[in-house]
């Protein structure tokens, strides 16, 4: 077994004598089709990804140590447990950073969450929920069994029916709700694939501009499977908001995806003391720094999925879709913005705090 090439928690599990007979793996591919071929050949029941360069699979000791020895395959990771990233909850209302101009008209949100509710901000007076897939249980029609997506879509798009004080940043975009994580709001990171892939496949169908990724995933290796999804994304033209993680103030502590250098990454902005949360995670990651930048985070209201048309949470799940709305007003006032640019202009618009840039990046975003 070439252990250079297996991730810490399959080693840890072989020198523990606690590997399943067969486990949840993913494996990095240097070259897509060659990899393909040797799955085949020897027969292997898989899960290609091929925008990502990775294969779910099934696989016990002996495969593990196989296929650590193919040239072709960069690194075997253990399926990750993916989570969202949210705290408790209260009520309180959000003060907007911009009201912007162009709202989001013309582009489309993704959401790869716990579902969405068919709540009033989103369905009147049109409904703009006009995808909704559901990787977990398979139903037809949007729900949300945990209340997170709904809640993070609201930031996002909401348009406040109920209550204009709650409407989103980008309350015309259009919305497409994959749910990708279960009623406790966890999932696995090949679901997680599963939906990047989609999106991946269908973005010119559905004019897809922006993906919120409120969830994270303790990053194993620098070749992480959701780090090269969403960075798959990005290079197609989707401006990816991830977010950093609840699992501060420690340092190195920044989830995957969010660990990606190349994706728009967001800290939690504690607004009433104007300080970074103290549950915010922090960098630096291996390819760099991280977060890019902090947005509100605590005590946030937005849309429910129960009897009450509001709610309130903390976390970086509710920073991240601040930043996607706007993201989606940027590409509604500019859509032949590079992602690049998108981002740029961004960080170019931030107030520091501390100048602490693994526990900031460049700032709260202050137009």
């Amino acid at each position: 077994m070439n252990k250079n090439k297996v991730s810490n928690q399959i080693l840890n599990k072989v020198s523990t004598f606690s590997l399943k007979n067969h486990e949840k793996v993913i494996i990095s591919s240097a070259n897509f089709n060659k990899t393909k071929k040797f799955l085949d050949f020897y027969k292997y029941k898989y899960i290609p990804y091929r925008f990502a360069n990775c294969f779910y699979l099934l696989a016990d000791m002996d495969d593990i140590s196989i296929l650590s020895e193919q040239e072709n395959i960069d690194y075997i990771h253990q399926v990750a447990d993916v989570q969202t990233q949210d705290q408790e909850k209260n009520f309180i209302h959000l003060d907007k950073i911009t009201e912007g101009k162009y709202l989001g008209k013309g582009q489309t949100i993704c959401f790869i969450d716990t579902g969405i509710h068919p709540h009033l901000d989103f369905i009147l007076p049109r409904n703009r929920i006009i995808k909704f897939i559901d990787l977990i249980n398979n139903k037809k029609y949007p729900y949300d069994d945990n209340g997170h997506g709904t809640f993070v879509a609201g930031i996002a798009c909401g348009n406040g029916i109920y209550d204009k004080q709650n409407t989103g940043f980008a309350p015309l975009s259009n919305i497409i709700a994959i749910k990708a994580l279960n009623k406790n709001g966890n999932s696995d990171s090949n679901v997680i694939l599963d939906a990047m892939q989609w999106v991946y496949e269908n973005h010119k169908v559905y004019n897809i501009s922006v993906v919120c990724m409120s969830f994270g995933a303790d990053a194993n290796a620098n070749l992480d499977p959701l780090s090269r999804g969403a960075e798959a994304l990005w290079e197609i033209g989707i401006t990816v908001v991830a977010a950093a993680g609840n699992s501060g103030p420690e340092k190195n502590s920044i989830k995957s995806p969010g660990n990606n250098p190349n994706i728009i990454t967001v800290g939690a902005l504690d607004i009433k003391n104007m300080q970074t949360a103290n549950f915010s995670s922090r960098g630096p990651t291996i390819y760099g720094h991280k977060p890019d930048l902090l947005a509100p985070a605590v005590d946030i209201t937005s849309c429910n999925n129960l009897n009450t048309p509001y709610t309130i949470m903390s976390g970086t799940s509710v920073a991240t879709p601040i930043i996607a709305g706007i993201c989606a007003d940027i590409k509604s006032r500019n859509p032949k913005l590079t992602n690049n640019e998108i981002k740029n202009f961004l960080l170019s618009h931030c107030t520091k705090i501390t100048g602490d840039i693994d526990t900031e990046g460049a700032g709260y975003l202050n137009f």
